[in-house]
């Protein structure tokens, strides 16, 4: 048996790093011999009701936190630690509170990269090549992410690891069925789903849904999500009202509907079956990895998206189409092409489904199960200095 402890946000926070997080823990236990528990970091202390999967907490913006936890870890029977990096889940500038814990750990330890930026600024290229250095292994989840950490961030090719995005076995259930039961029959669906925030690039896709509903009269784009927690903290629904306000110039309040909630794994299973066209329109070209896309691939849905990087390479060879960024009419005019033909959007839907087998969560949590099981066996580092 070892024993796993994950430093990461958790459940019920909601946050694509906390469910991320929940995901591999659930796989690893269920491996005979391993055990995890998560160390959870919290935006506001005392705010969530955890479960006993967690085992300490971190207040994300109190430094003494994550001295103690890593004390915490240090005098437990813990076998090795994996830290879920994710620059805006960490206190100080870019995140750097988390090195006051990775720098006293006595344990090896292992660090997962959501986001690998090509031009990191201020301290993020620091933290990253410091967490790397100080690491026994890094895992990064596409080809591009693990190039950039060895070219930019410094860290030894014999340390990288890639371990895809996990994703759940989705139930392939009946379109025509589901459309019925939800009140969207003879619609053709259109959706992006997850936590709702500038930067998502949703104005476009609402944008493009003045072409397209033009094109099919009967077409529905479905934003599935709530507005981020800590945007709706700070800011309330302003963005929200905003995408709203460009439907109601635009005049096509009949063919874009928000589902404004967060959805469970079976909700989401429902609402991707349910979907013609799936859509991705970040602007940015920085992606690295995206949570949301790796979960509509494993659907088996014919894909439009901005080409930022991760989409690039899990859409190649034919398993998706490439919109412009920031371009409603390249985006409309990809939606159309696949509304337009079932040919197209059934080969699209095959594809993608056959290459998302190998993301899914019994496969990818096995490759966690080995890498961690390899790591404490043969790359354990020595502390080189164990700070108080």
């Amino acid at each position: 048996m070892y024993k796993t402890v994950f430093v990461s946000t958790f459940p019920p926070r909601q946050c694509g790093i906390a469910a991320f997080t929940s995901d591999v823990m659930k796989w690893l236990n269920r491996a005979e011999q391993a055990q995890s528990t998560a160390i959870a970091v919290t935006d506001i202390a005392g705010s969530y009701n955890y479960d006993n999967r967690v085992w300490f907490e971190i207040n994300q913006f109190d430094k003494d936190d994550y001295i103690k936890a890593a004390r915490i870890i240090n005098s437990s029977d813990i076998d090795i630690v994996v830290i879920e990096h994710e620059y805006g889940i960490f206190g100080g500038p870019d995140g750097i509170y988390i090195l006051s814990l990775a720098e006293r750990l006595s344990k090896p330890f292992i660090v997962t990269c959501h986001t690998v930026l090509p031009q990191p600024r201020g301290y993020q290229r620091y933290i990253l090549s410091q967490l790397g250095e100080l690491s026994a292994g890094t895992i990064c989840m596409s080809s591009h992410s693990k190039e950039l950490l060895s070219d930019i961030y410094d860290i030894s090719e014999n340390k990288l690891h890639i371990i895809p995005h996990g994703i759940p076995v989705f139930d392939r259930l009946s379109r025509k069925g589901l459309k019925k039961r939800y009140g969207f029959a003879d619609k053709k669906i259109i959706s992006t789903f997850g936590l709702i925030g500038p930067g998502k690039g949703l104005e476009y896709a609402i944008e493009a849904m003045a072409d397209v509903s033009k094109a099919f009269d009967n077409a529905l784009y479905l934003i599935l999500g709530q507005t981020h927690p800590n945007l709706k903290r700070y800011e309330g629904e302003r963005y929200r009202e905003h995408l709203v306000d460009i439907i109601n110039k635009l005049g096509i309040d009949q063919h874009v509907l928000f589902v404004n909630k967060y959805l469970s794994i079976q909700e989401l299973n429902d609402y991707l079956s349910m979907t013609d066209v799936y859509v991705t329109p970040y602007p940015g070209k920085d992606q690295a990895v995206s949570g949301t896309l790796s979960y509509a691939m494993g659907a088996g849905k014919a894909i439009v998206s901005t080409p930022y990087i991760y989409a690039q390479e899990l859409l190649a060879d034919g398993r998706g189409l490439i919109a412009e960024f920031s371009d409603p009419k390249s985006i409309a005019d990809n939606i159309i092409k696949i509304l337009a033909d079932s040919a197209l959007q059934h080969s699209l839907e095959e594809r993608a489904y056959a290459y998302g087998l190998h993301m899914q969560w019994p496969i990818i949590g096995q490759q966690y199960d080995n890498l961690l099981r390899h790591m404490i066996i043969s790359k354990a580092r020595e502390p080189e200095i164990l700070k108080a």
